[in-house]
Parts: structure tokens; sequence; C-alpha cells
């Protein structure tokens, strides 16, 4: 990793599993950490956490759900208040899995609230203090399981075929085609920001057990533990969001992941995303969603559209 000294860093979903040890790997190399976390308390405590094992971190938190688009605008400007309008980078972490049918304040459905919507408003909200910055960098974090979603025209499925898993792989898949959109976007804008994606392999974390333990589905928590116990630990699954936020060799539009047998595990390398997430025509239907139940927070004009702006 290179010396990190004199950025500014914000990872989102730090107070737990890979966000927390990306945090932690940042802060060792000198970055400035903001930590979002659903409540003041859970960030006060991550903060905490990372103070105690790098002695000189530099960490403040922001307390935002991401499911609330008003909690985010307020999270962006309380970001920017605290980075003084320049920011280096952006992990676009947090994450939900395995709900039962929920909707945001908004009305949208869940995992496609917080895993994507929250993290395209938040990336629009803090677009100008990124670009203050000489190489900002957005990574937004997928997963390995994205080749099993789909990019829904109207956005994501309808309550009567909702299925729990699908609607996160759903979910991972948008994550990719956002990165790939935004990539586009800076690029047609001539801008210096690089947007990478990263996938952590398959995690030793709560994710996805807590949920269903909560829903009373404790036999699908149980499997789903005893196959989490054997994937590999959230500071060893953080090395691929690592590479893609610190790596100068790493260009935009880019994804990184483990590169072990089945991306499963392994060193943090480059790796093939499925066809359907590097489609220019889903990447524009989604771009234009996006922008549309967030209330626009990327400039309009100059979308490089395949079939031209409309």
């Amino acid at each position: 990793m290179v010396d990190l000294s004199g950025r500014t860093a914000v990872v989102t979903g730090a107070s737990r599993g890979i966000g927390a040890a990306a945090a932690e790997h940042l802060a060792r190399h000198g970055a400035r950490l903001i930590i979002l976390c659903p409540s003041a308390v859970q960030g006060r405590a991550a903060a905490e956490t990372v103070r105690r094992r790098v002695v000189a971190a530099q960490v403040d938190s922001v307390a935002c759900d991401l499911a609330d688009l008003h909690q985010v605008r307020k999270a962006a400007e309380r970001i920017v208040g605290l980075v003084g309008g320049r920011l280096d980078l952006l992990i676009n972490n947090a994450g939900v899995a395995a709900l039962p049918l929920t909707r945001s304040p908004s009305g949208h459905e869940m995992h496609f609230a917080v895993n994507h919507l929250g993290h395209f408003a938040l990336t629009g909200h803090l677009l100008p203090a990124l670009l203050k910055a000489p190489r900002p960098r957005v990574v937004n974090v997928s997963s390995v399981l994205h080749w099993l979603g789909r990019c829904r025209p109207g956005g994501p499925h309808p309550s009567r075929r909702y299925h729990r898993w699908w609607a996160y792989f759903d979910s991972k898949l948008a994550n990719l085609l956002f990165t790939q959109g935004l990539a586009a976007w800076a690029q047609s804008h001539q801008l210096p920001l690089r947007a990478i994606a990263a996938h952590p392999g398959l995690v030793n974390t709560t994710l996805g057990s807590s949920a269903l333990r909560a829903d009373g589905r404790d036999l699908e928590a149980r499997l789903l533990e005893r196959m989490q116990a054997r994937w590999h630990s959230p500071s060893q699954a953080a090395w691929p969001l690592v590479r893609a936020a610190t790596d100068p060799r790493v260009a935009g539009g880019e994804f990184l992941g483990p590169g072990g047998r089945w991306e499963w595990s392994g060193p943090p390398l480059r790796v093939r995303a499925a066809r359907r997430a590097r489609d220019p025509d889903a990447v524009e239907r989604l771009w234009r969603l996006s922008q549309r139940l967030t209330g626009h927070p990327f400039p309009s004009s100059g979308w490089p559209s395949p079939k031209g702006d409309r």
C-alpha cells in the first residue's frame, strides 16, 4: 500500500465486517477516516475501535441510514464540513442481505435502497468535494454473487415475485452497473475521478444470517453460519477493497476480487464481471432510474448515452 498521509477517506458500513477491516487498513497507512454508520452509537464505537488499534488514527464518524435519502443528503453535508470541502476516497461498502420484503422511507425495496440508491445519492452529493482532490476515487463493493443478479428495466421486481436472496443479487449487480456508469460519466466530462468495483469473496460475517434470525428463520441461519465459518476473515476479505482504493495502477471501471478458485478467497486481483454487468443499455437505464429516484444528485447533462441523450 502507498502512504496515505494527507488523504481523507469515507467508508460506509465500517462498524463491523469488511468495512471495519478496510477502515483499519487505511488508518494504518496514514489516511484520515470518516466512518459512516446507521447510528451515532455505532459510529462512535467503530471510531473508538480504530483509535484503539491504530494509536495515531485520525477518525470521525457520521450517522446515516442509507435507506433514507434525506439523511444521505444531510450526512454528505456533514462530511463536506468535516473534510473542509475536499475528499480523496469514498468506499461504498455498507449493505444488507436476506431481508424480508421491506420498504425504505421513499417506498423502495430495501436491498436496492441501501445497497445501491443510498450509495448512488451519497456519491453524487459528495462529487464536488471529490473533484477538489487531485486523484479522487470511488470504490463500490459488489459480490461474487452478482452473476445471479438481473437488471430489471422498471427497477426491482414487484412484491408478488419477491425473494430475499434474488433481491440481494440484483442489488450487487446494480453496484457494478453503477461503477460502469460513473466511470463513463467521469470520462465523458474528462474528470480525474476513478470509479472502481471490488468484491470480498465469501466472508465470515453475520451478513445475511442476522436478518434470517430476526425473521425467525433459525434453521436457514444456522446453515448459513456453518458455511460462513469456513470462509475467510473480514481482514483478508477487505484487501480487494483496499487495493481498489489505493493501487495507482488500477484504472477506472476495473473490478477487483480474490484471485483464488471461484473467487471465494485469495489475493486481490482483477476479476471478470458478468456480461450483463457491462451492458451499456443496462448501465444507462439504471443511471437514469437512479437519478430520478434520488432527485438527480449528479448533473444531468453530458451523459455518454450509447443512443444519444433524449
